[in-house]
């Protein structure tokens, strides 16, 4: 049970990784922490209900579609909302993402309504035995489609141009525009980028819980927790964050209570502010 347990945490904890590797990259990029990072998972969740429920698509087709809709959406938020504030205070940037947060949650309220909707389990939900332990394949596509997308983003990163671009800008963007690099056009890239990771990880949640336009800020405050734990800018320090919040929840869920998985997340969360308040994979 165990074992059950850790991997079916790994599973949850590489949905709130993906929403967390969103927030290191914006954050890296415009030094901007944006707390509409979880709306993208709900509206990308909505959006696949809609196609491959609703209008009866292919889920395949209905998949891809829904995450590339994510990233013009996340563009779209970029150039509207945040490319005017950006370089402004701190608290002006946090507010600004709040009311795009607030908007689109409203938003699909008003399109969807504001009754939860069960998403059928594409992935499979049928328990099987692998030597004395009890599987979900659905826990085991979510772990093999995230791990695929990070190897992937690593390629992307370091192995093309565009990628390289990427990290430069995050890492100086007045020096990268000085080369010539169009800094707005990446930065509106990374949201996209960032806004397509959300929009994976709202399609992976729907199965497992529910699609509802109020799902947004729990999932984005695990992420920024976990993205906290691993180190705030730090990319594999997300993912991991991400997967620590996911076993600590099932597991204090599984041995204790599920009234109290919360509590236990937030006390992993302060026990490392504690004693390194950098992050597990930052330097003070």
């Amino acid at each position: 049970m165990f074992i059950q347990q850790i991997i079916a945490g790994v599973a949850m904890g590489g949905i709130y990784g993906l929403v967390a590797l969103g927030f290191t990259l914006i954050w890296n990029a415009a030094a901007v922490v944006n707390f509409a990072q979880g709306e993208f998972c709900m509206i990308s969740g909505f959006l696949i209900l809609t196609f491959f429920v609703n209008w009866g698509w292919p889920f395949p087709m209905a998949f891809l579609i829904s995450i590339l809709l994510s990233g013009v959406l996340g563009v779209i938020v970029e150039r509207l909302a945040i490319r005017p504030i950006r370089g402004a205070d701190p608290l002006t940037a946090i507010i600004t993402t709040l009311g795009v947060s607030i908007f689109l949650s409203n938003s699909a309220k008003f399109v969807w309504g504001t009754h939860p909707f069960h998403f059928p389990s594409v992935f499979g939900d049928k328990p099987m035995q692998m030597a004395k332990i009890t599987l979900i394949p659905q826990n085991l596509w979510i772990i093999g489609i995230i791990s695929a997308l990070v190897i992937s983003l690593y390629f992307f990163f370091f192995g093309t141009l565009t990628g390289k671009v990427m990290r430069a800008v995050a890492q100086d963007r007045q020096t990268a525009s000085l080369m010539g690099i169009s800094v707005n056009r990446m930065i509106g890239m990374i949201f996209g980028l960032s806004a397509i990771m959300g929009g994976l990880a709202g399609i992976l949640l729907a199965p497992i819980i529910y699609v509802a336009a109020d799902i947004g800020l729990p999932l984005v405050l695990k992420a920024f927790m976990g993205a906290v734990i691993g180190g705030f800018g730090s990319l594999p320090g997300a993912l991991i964050g991400g997967v620590v919040i996911g076993i600590s929840e099932n597991l204090s869920a599984f041995y204790i209570s599920s009234d109290y998985k919360d509590v236990i997340s937030f006390a992993v969360l302060i026990a490392i502010l504690i004693f390194k308040p950098a992050g597990l994979f930052l330097r003070k």
